[in-house]
């Protein structure tokens, strides 16, 4: 694992996915600033959203020259994009209460069944994208 590459791909990722993920709840006309009362609507489009985005952003960390497209590298690689985003989450979520003078509740958003399940299907679509990459070579 290329662990410096990993980490600035996962922070690509997470800032990519941010704004797409904002722009879809202010189409969707869903208040960014309550994240624990978001429709599930809106939480399927963003899981979708977030499958694609990862599928781009692992190939992205693929093409790497010492990394080997596999089943290990791609579930390493998930691991890394859910380690930089709860890192960054909190990050906001910290920032986000000091600027609005508000608790926003990382627990409550992290609580989220559909948060979990994102989570798993991004773990599998990382790892399936390793072994589907390391076919072609």
């Amino acid at each position: 694992m290329n662990l410096k590459r990993a980490i600035w791909v996962a922070v690509l990722t997470y800032a990519i996915s941010f704004i797409i993920g904002l722009i879809v709840m202010m189409i969707m006309g869903v208040d960014p600033t309550n994240l624990t009362e978001i429709p599930n609507n809106v939480l399927y489009i963003s899981i979708i959203l977030t499958i694609i985005i990862a599928v781009f952003f692992t190939l992205l960390y693929f093409k790497g020259k010492r990394i080997k497209p596999n089943a290990k590298e791609g579930f390493y690689f998930g691991l890394i994009l859910i380690i930089v985003g709860t890192i960054l989450d909190i990050i906001i979520f910290s920032l986000s209460s000091l600027a609005t003078g508000t608790q926003q509740s990382l627990i409550e958003y992290y609580s989220n069944p559909f948060f979990w399940i994102a989570l798993i299907l991004l773990l599998a679509t990382t790892t399936i994208v390793g072994v589907l990459r390391g076919r072609k070579k």
